[in-house]
């Protein structure tokens, strides 16, 4: 139904399954024309078992990706990314991957907080004060403004665990879909909340994201908005179930949705 996905996991973050060629048969089945690949960042010097893969699979990744987009050329534009947090330690890293030309494109997903240790001392699925709630629009505005991401991805991933969208949770909301718009970066309908299936959260059903009350806002802005797969193993792609959900979600919020990025930095 979706002729492109830029969010696109492999095993090598620890949390997916399925060989890169898999997703590439998949997409092809499914009739896609684009396909981005997108693991979580490989990066130096920091180790986070089961979340990202270590920075020793770092070639292996980009080898296996560029060895499949110049196998299926003629059939479907592979991309090759990474979805990276909003760690300023960072940031020059990112900066030379992608003027060097290593990678296409990178994702946002605000995730967590790196102390000056370079430790992970936060996830952001799990606020509980409004201080925690400032330091995810903090963090993710700086990542936008570097001008180095094409997408953020999941942008409400900080309501996954807070009951009530109150005045703090629209503030944070409203600056941060304002400097999507700013910096042209399109907001993404992440296909994984939706797969997750809906959860208890306070005294209410509903998914972890995508969030009527955040989407709600991004129609009222009109920004720009895409779907992601968040594909963790190949039978995500094209999964006929969420695909519905999230276009009945997106067309009942009246939401400008883009199919397609503009060309990508490709080799």
């Amino acid at each position: 139904m979706f002729s492109c996905n830029y969010h696109t996991h492999t095993k090598r973050c620890g949390h997916a399954s399925g060989e890169d060629e898999e997703y590439v048969l998949q997409a092809l089945g499914r009739g896609l024309k684009v396909l981005g690949f997108s693991d979580h960042a490989m990066l130096p010097g920091l180790v986070e078992p089961y979340k990202r893969g270590d920075y020793s699979l770092f070639d292996d990744y980009c080898d296996s990706i560029n060895s499949l987009r110049k196998k299926y050329q003629d059939q479907i534009t592979l991309y090759l990314g990474f979805e990276a947090e909003s760690f300023e330690y960072y940031f020059n890293y990112y900066h030379e991957l992608i003027n060097n030309k290593v990678l296409d494109y990178l994702i946002l997903g605000n995730h967590s907080i790196l102390d000056k240790d370079k430790n992970i001392v936060f996830n952001f699925s799990h606020i509980t004060t409004t201080s925690e709630l400032y330091q995810y629009k903090e963090l993710a505005i700086k990542a936008i403004e570097t001008g180095l991401f094409s997408i953020f991805a999941h942008p409400d991933y900080f309501l996954a665990s807070i009951p009530n969208f109150d005045y703090d949770c629209k503030k944070v909301s409203k600056e941060l879909i304002e400097a999507c718009i700013a910096y042209d970066i399109p907001l993404e309908i992440n296909l994984a909340g939706i797969r997750y299936g809906e959860k208890i959260i306070g005294k209410k059903r509903r998914w972890i994201y995508p969030s009527y009350e955040f989407f709600s806002l991004v129609s009222k802005y009109k920004a720009k908005c895409i779907f992601g797969y968040d594909a963790h193993s190949p039978k995500d792609i094209g999964d006929t179930k969420s695909e519905y959900a999230a276009i009945l979600f997106a067309n009942k919020l009246h939401l400008n949705v883009i199919d397609e990025l503009p060309k990508l930095t490709c080799k």
